[in-house]
């Protein structure tokens, strides 16, 4: 007889590394039935017995004990009651209803199971396969993973799969096998596609997995931003679990050196980090950053810049208005409004924060906090410039609302009752140092003060001043004279929360596996060997020359 055809078909020629391998474990069979035959006269079974085993392509009395070996195992796998062809194969009288009833037990077999069952048939040299799925077996068994095999014959995918690793062209997998693969093969090797870029995030692979504890693994790995904070626990994920801290606020992280310490001191206003900050940041985060510094020397931002609360602390650091602020702009412009007013009543620049309390005074529909703050700085430029009425007019529409502002409406209507010469300093002495009213650190800025503007003498006088008046107004224990504002300093803190759109999205998962593991490559020759079941023939096939041999 000729000799069997190769793997891609009864046509085609048997060449190189193949051929060789078929011809290796040829000889390894020979060898086998050898041995066989040394070993017969102990083997407990008699003449008569391996001829009848003969009919059913089993040859020698070595055989015949893989055989009953083989039929015992299938026997335990019957779900009902063991086949009748199986039980008279194990009491020697094997008959044509035997290879169909191996068939049927495996095909409710698992593939590992099938593997085995078809690996005992032809170590045991059963005539058994069809000549093709023979000369796979023999390929796959001497290590051949580059068998040529249609997408019809390759159910699981597993010849495939051997042939892109085989080839070192993993990324050349056949995106139309996923279906069949995804279910079955091996972590690590999934991982392995992941990595060549055959899988992504459109596959959903973690929905073809039967472990729980995989689709948690798969998502971090292709999609974390759908990772949940209990997952995140279960793979004890900490890059992940530090962003989900970071991003929820509350206690300040511990350092580590990463993007989260910097964004932090982000949060915080230090601009010093910026630089280092572009170093940590993806492409896309960086060009956002620059785009708030380059908003910073004309003191305009775009709205998903500035609806982003974690940055204010940022901007406020690095913007320096020029000239007043317009608070209609937005709410960051409208909290800068406030706060260059105030800023410049205590540097004692009138004109400037004449021209800022203008616009907060025009913007209507500013918040009512921050509307009652405009009023009462604008009342207190009149009450500067001895316009008590209209100081007056100013404060009687936010007395009612405002314990403060109706102490110091009473303060302008007592003012009011006083003959202008007689009138004391009309400024209140604590803004006169650059501090809020009633702050209890005035007599350290005092001497800062004075030491600064040692040779200035009218800023020297007005300094003692308002240090005389500060320390009456102790001694008396009474600051009814003084004109307070802001009415409520948390009106002017910034907001301090997480620059979220600066947080970048988490990374993927850190594979956990092995590359190209050699324990889960076999684990896929295994189900390219189960895949083989349908060449299991219904009966044994005619034994060629070398059989006939053996058997004379």
């Amino acid at each position: 007889m000729t000799s069997p055809p190769p793997a891609g078909g009864a046509e085609q020629p048997v060449s190189g590394a193949r051929a060789e391998a078929v011809a290796r474990e040829r000889e390894r069979l020979r060898a086998l039935r050898e041995r066989r035959d040394a070993q017969s006269t102990n083997a407990g079974v008699d003449g008569f017995t391996v001829r009848r085993w003969r009919k059913v392509g089993v040859f020698g009395p070595q055989a015949v004990l893989q055989a009953h070996a083989l039929l015992q195992q299938l026997a335990s796998l019957a779900q009902d009651a063991t086949p009748d062809a199986l039980a008279d194969s194990l009491r020697d009288e094997p008959d044509d209803r035997l290879l169909p009833a191996v068939r049927t037990v495996l095909e409710r077999a698992d593939p590992a199971t099938v593997a085995a069952a078809l690996t005992a048939v032809h170590a045991g040299g059963f005539l058994w396969l069809s000549e093709v799925g023979e000369q796979r077996l023999t390929a796959l068994a001497a290590g051949d993973d580059t068998l040529a095999v249609s997408s019809s014959e390759d159910p699981s995918g597993a010849f495939a799969l051997l042939t892109a690793f085989a080839t070192d062209g993993t990324a050349a997998f056949p995106p139309r096998m996923l279906p069949r693969v995804l279910p079955w093969i091996p972590l690590s090797v999934l991982d392995d596609l992941i990595d060549a870029g055959v899988v992504g995030p459109e596959h959903l692979p973690w929905q073809c997995r039967a472990e729980e504890a995989e689709h948690a693994y798969l998502k971090a790995r292709l999609v974390p931003d759908l990772v949940t904070a209990e997952q995140a626990t279960e793979l004890e994920w900490t890059a992940w679990q530090r962003r989900n801290a970071f991003l929820a606020g509350g206690e300040p992280l511990p350092s580590a050196g990463d993007v989260y310490d910097l964004l932090e001191r982000i949060a915080d206003g230090d601009a010093s980090v910026v630089k280092e900050l572009e170093r940590k940041l993806p492409r896309d985060l960086v060009l956002r950053l620059r785009r708030l510094l380059d908003g910073v020397d004309v003191g305009n931002w775009d709205r998903d810049i500035w609806e982003d609360r974690g940055l204010w602390r940022l901007i406020f650091s690095l913007w320096e208005p020029k000239a007043a602020v317009n608070p209609s702009r937005s709410p960051l412009h409208a909290l800068m409004a406030l706060r260059q007013a105030y800023d410049l009543l205590c540097l004692n620049d009138l004109a400037r924060a004449s021209s800022q309390i203008d616009k907060l005074v025009s913007f209507e529909t500013a918040p009512p906090a921050h509307r009652a703050e405009a009023l009462n700085f604008h009342a207190y430029t009149l009450l500067l410039r001895e316009e008590l009425d209209a100081a007056a007019v100013a404060l009687k529409g936010i007395s009612g609302s405002y314990e403060l502002a109706e102490s110091n409406l009473r303060m302008v209507e007592q003012r009011r009752a006083v003959p202008r010469n007689d009138r004391t300093a009309a400024s209140n002495p604590y803004l006169d140092l650059g501090l809020p009213h009633g702050a209890p650190s005035w007599e350290t800025r005092y001497r800062d003060l004075r030491r600064e503007h040692v040779h200035d003498v009218d800023t020297s006088a007005r300094l003692n001043s308002a240090m005389k008046r500060i320390r009456d107004a102790e001694r008396d224990e009474d600051w009814s004279g003084f004109f307070v504002l802001p009415l409520d300093l948390d009106v002017f803190e910034l907001p301090y929360e997480v620059p979220v759109t600066l947080v970048p999205p988490p990374a993927p998962l850190t594979r956990r596996t092995t590359p190209h593991s050699p324990e889960s490559l076999a684990l896929v020759r295994q189900r390219a060997v189960a895949d083989l079941l349908p060449h299991l023939l219904n009966a044994p096939r005619r034994p060629d020359r070398n059989a006939r041999m053996h058997t004379q």
